[in-house]
């Protein structure tokens, strides 16, 4: 009996003792427990949903940057920072100039291609030329050198052959330039030519035509640079 009196008031020490703590440390309320517990799991809920929202508009930022430049849209993303308006406007003439040096770029490699194409679609094949006459020209006029007067001995001697033959002057170009510029150019000295031939032999207006290709059927490629001036001939062929 004495034993188990000295137990139960040790027992009863120790929970006076517990209650005293609950009350001074305010354990006993279960809610605040849960509620610090609730408010901690909230604030890490909001901190990630932050972190991951700045982490997405960044993404997002990147990623319709990307998209601009290769659709070859602009954006400046320092100008929100800056609002540097000299600079802005700099960026924007120099993108503007590099576009149009880019479409002119393209203009020309579509002329070409079309260029190509109509000479392969082509299906007479080009005429051999009897004579090459590559002649000088001062002041828009015809130089009556050495070159000229052995033109003239070639023509004379297909004129013996027979006499009656119809005449073509065909005049090409290089590609440089132009090409309706090229075209037309051809097309004025090869009359010019044809007029040197009538008056030379005294043929009829008839017997002598000029044509113009301009920069089709080069002899040599544009690649071939030390001899695309040899691009620039008249062909005469005798009929």
């Amino acid at each position: 009996m004495k034993n188990f009196l000295i137990a139960f008031s040790v027992f009863t020490c120790w929970c006076v003792v517990g209650l005293y703590f609950l009350n001074t440390t305010g354990a006993s309320n279960r809610k605040s427990l849960f509620k610090a517990a609730s408010v901690s799991v909230e604030s890490n809920i909001n901190a990630t949903k932050r972190i991951n929202t700045l982490e997405l508009t960044d993404t997002l930022f990147k990623e319709s940057e990307d998209a601009s430049k290769k659709r070859g849209i602009y954006q400046d993303s320092s100008f929100a920072e800056t609002g540097n308006y000299d600079a802005l406007i700099n960026n924007i003439q120099e993108r503007l100039e590099r576009n149009q040096r880019a479409i002119e770029e393209d203009e020309e490699r579509l002329r070409l291609a079309k260029l190509n194409k109509k000479s392969k679609a082509s299906k007479t094949p080009r005429p051999e030329a009897d004579l090459t006459f590559r002649p000088s020209f001062k002041l828009a006029r015809l130089v009556h050198d050495q070159k000229a007067a052995e033109f003239l001995s070639q023509v004379e001697r297909q004129l013996k052959i027979n006499p009656q033959t119809q005449i073509e002057i065909i005049g090409y170009t290089d590609h440089i330039g132009d090409d309706r510029d090229n075209y037309k150019i051809a097309l004025e000295q090869a009359q010019k030519i044809r007029q040197f031939v009538i008056k030379s032999f005294n043929l009829p207006e008839n017997q002598v035509i000029a044509t113009s290709k301009g920069e089709s059927d080069p002899l040599y490629p544009r690649e071939m640079e030390d001899k695309i001036e040899l691009n620039n001939r008249y062909e005469l062929i005798f009929k």
